[in-house]
């Protein structure tokens, strides 16, 4: 029984991650952008909160409010997110 649940549990755990998988390794780009995506999201919220449904207005807003960026989001900005 203990064999049991675990085998399914396993497969469970893989046939979730498997779309993950399928889809392929991130690029660089797609990297960078989930990296500024977590850096920024508190600045955003904080920053931009209602143009979030817009990200040309979002970048618009980062951009008015740099000086107030945190550190690690201003980096990501600076970096390409802005341009």
């Amino acid at each position: 029984m203990m064999l049991t649940r675990a085998a399914l549990c396993a497969a469970l755990l893989l046939s979730a991650a498997a779309p993950a998988f399928a889809a392929g390794p991130m690029t660089d780009k797609e990297k960078v952008r989930a990296q500024a995506e977590h850096d920024c999201y508190d600045d955003v919220q904080k920053l931009c909160s209602d143009v979030t449904s817009d990200e040309e207005k979002v970048k618009s807003c980062m951009k008015a409010h740099h000086a107030q960026l945190s550190p690690k989001c201003a980096k990501d900005f600076d970096a390409g997110m802005g341009h």
